[in-house]
């Protein structure tokens, strides 16, 4: 199993097969979105995801950025992992106020 890196997304790929990813944005120079964790079905969900996050957390460091967490599951880590990269006033991730995924391909309406 290897971790790959890309602007904005962390993968672990074994035998050339995706079993998991991480997705960022980075918003400025100094702000970066921890957005979403995947890991593949029947795969060891917990271990693959604290890869990413411990990789995620080198880079941010490395990076000198503060991270709003929207993943449900990298909240809970970091509830018992502190780390000081993070803003005071994080991003809900349900209610009201949560911030909406944006379609990769949106539909186009156009108005006549």
């Amino acid at each position: 199993m290897t971790i790959t890196e890309r602007p904005g997304e962390l993968t672990i790929v074994d035998d050339g097969r995706l079993l998991a990813s991480l997705h960022y944005l980075r918003l400025d120079e100094s702000t970066w979105v921890l957005e979403q964790i995947f890991v593949r079905p029947a795969q060891p969900a917990t271990a693959l995801a604290e890869q990413l996050i411990k990789r995620f957390t080198q880079l941010a460091t490395t990076a000198n950025v503060s991270v709003k967490l929207l993943d449900p599951y990298a909240k809970r880590y970091f509830a018992t992992h502190p780390a000081d990269f993070l803003t005071a006033h994080q991003l809900p991730v349900s209610g009201a106020d949560a911030v909406r995924p944006v379609a990769l391909h949106p539909e186009h309406i156009e108005e006549e």
